[in-house]
């Protein structure tokens, strides 16, 4: 991930706790509320040291999380109907009941003003959504899912109706995973050809 300064000129022990009052904070106070004055005083550091690192609130955001959440992909079980369940409750437990997922409605607008923020957040979910692209490819190689299956839009299919009810303050559901889940393992897909019926 991009980073503000030469990290080996960072002290670990004020690394650490700023990066530790960082979630501490946001998950406190969410990000909203969230200041580079409040979790410079909570780390007993200097806010210039705070800036001199992180030029903006989402870059120190993204990193911090980084270090306390880990993102992994779905293990495989090569049984589809199980594999899409785990690939939607997944992305619930991800954007509904982590500190990321309760920030990213209200960090939304510092990514559009922060490009650099958008690829360090990027960098921090892109290998888990890799092996999750992966998971359905191979589906697609069992011939349980389409051979022309759009993996990547399918993806965002699930993590869009997750964070777009959050953002609207409507829970996921054990109902909608199982109409999530339902909606891939009957084929209702969106694919990379034209024309194709949904059950071809």
């Amino acid at each position: 991930m991009g980073q503000a300064s030469n990290p080996q000129r960072r002290s670990p022990r004020s690394y650490a706790a700023i990066v530790d009052a960082t979630v501490d904070l946001l998950t406190d106070v969410g990000y909203h509320r969230l200041t580079i004055e409040s979790i410079a005083a909570r780390a007993g550091v200097g806010k210039a040291t705070v800036y001199r690192w992180w030029p903006t609130k989402a870059r120190l955001v993204i990193e911090s999380l980084s270090h306390r959440i880990e993102v992994t992909p779905v293990k495989t079980t090569g049984e589809l109907r199980a594999d899409v369940r785990a690939l939607v409750d997944a992305a619930i437990e991800l954007f509904t009941e982590s500190p990321l997922g309760a920030a990213m409605p209200e960090m939304a607008s510092d990514l559009d003003a922060d490009p650099e923020a958008r690829e360090q957040l990027l960098s921090f979910l892109g290998p888990a959504r890799a092996g999750n692209l992966s998971l359905l490819y191979r589906a697609a190689g069992r011939t349980d899912l389409p051979h022309d299956v759009d993996a990547d839009l399918l993806l965002d299919l699930i993590c869009g109706t997750v964070l777009y009810r959050r953002l609207l303050g409507r829970r996921s559901s054990s109902a909608i995973a199982d109409q999530l889940t339902e909606m891939i393992v009957g084929r209702h897909l969106p694919r990379t050809s034209e024309g194709v019926g949904p059950t071809a």
